[in-house]
């Protein structure tokens, strides 16, 4: 009889432990899924947030240079002559990106 209460008792503990380590567990794997979720909204908010900032930084430059080169065209009294000196500054800088990104 002292050998089927021990029984009886190891399977009462074995039941308790399993429902904690499954509790745990679980506790575990929703705190994980939390984690790892925020991280990827983060690292998707700060890629948003750049691609905006970069849209937006692009079309301030079209502007800008759009509107200089109406101004040169207006100061020179030519149609295309702004266009192509804000055209060759472009390219300018845009080579020496190039050249800087290669070094």
């Amino acid at each position: 009889q002292l050998k089927m209460s021990r029984g009886f008792i190891e399977n009462l503990i074995e039941l308790f432990s399993s429902a904690i380590v499954r509790e745990m567990l679980t506790d575990l794997d929703k705190r994980l899924k939390i984690y790892v979720t925020d991280i990827i909204h983060g690292i998707l908010k700060r890629i948003i947030l750049t691609i905006a900032g970069i849209t937006l930084t692009m079309v301030g430059i079209i502007f800008l240079l759009v509107a200089s080169a109406i101004y040169l065209s207006e100061y020179l009294h030519s149609t295309w002559m702004g266009c192509i000196i804000v055209g060759i500054i472009i390219i300018i800088a845009g080579l020496i990106l190039y050249a800087a990104s290669h070094r």
